[in-house]
């Protein structure tokens, strides 16, 4: 049996995270993202009930799945530090306390919905390229889930649910569109459109091998804008 001390500390902690759960930083159709009770740091919990990426009981939880995912991503600089993972019976309230980088990072962008625009995008998609090297897909970037440095720009990426594991010709697609989404954002669409449309002709020939070369030629390029 679990100690009175611990069972009581426990209820305590449980009454202030619903208590800053009522008071939330960020909500949406999925989660709620509120300040945790250590300095720092903030939580976000699921709304829905977590069964696993595929559905099945047994399964591992989704969540863990999405904070494996985002440390990938905080090891490389470019998303918040994952403190931890919290999983509950039924999969039911599961949480990721992670760091909170309010205090150096901003919003920008006049709609939550809306899109980096210009050389914001072009970084985000230099990130989602790096990422999609680590074999990590990103996708929903739109404002709401992508913060700035204040004083450097540099992007910084939330919320890792719509995220997966990428290889082989997954892999080449994901690098492909980043980068031909930078170039778009860089004003060279065309060279975005050529760049796409090389890649995926190799592909379609089952050529993978050429392709990711082909692909990792046009990031270097794209890295190389500022």
């Amino acid at each position: 049996m679990r100690a009175a001390g611990a069972l009581i500390n426990e209820y305590l902690r449980e009454g202030k995270l619903a208590a800053n759960r009522s008071k939330p930083i960020g909500q949406g159709g999925n989660a709620v993202v509120y300040a945790s009770d250590l300095p720092g740091n903030v939580i976000k919990q699921m709304s829905y009930q977590d069964q696993g990426k595929f559905g099945l009981p047994g399964d591992k939880p989704k969540v863990i799945d999405e904070a494996n995912l985002q440390a990938i991503a905080a090891e490389m600089g470019i998303a918040p530090r994952v403190a931890a993972v919290e999983t509950f019976r039924g999969g039911i309230g599961n949480r990721i306390e992670m760091e909170d980088v309010r205090d150096n990072f901003e919003t920008r962008g006049e709609r939550y919905m809306d899109y980096p625009k210009g050389m914001d995008a072009v970084r985000v998609n230099q990130q989602l390229g790096q990422m999609a090297l680590k074999g990590v897909r990103l996708e929903d970037r739109h404002n709401g889930n992508v913060r700035y440095n204040k004083m450097t720009g540099r992007p910084m990426q939330l919320d890792f649910g719509i995220a997966d594991r990428v290889s082989g010709a997954d892999q080449v697609q994901a690098l492909t569109e980043a980068t031909a989404d930078g170039f778009s954002a860089a004003g060279i669409a065309d060279v975005g459109d050529i760049f796409r449309a090389t890649v995926y002709d190799l592909l379609e020939g089952g050529d993978v091998a050429e392709a990711m070369d082909v692909a990792k030629q046009g990031f270097s390029r794209l890295q190389k804008i500022k």
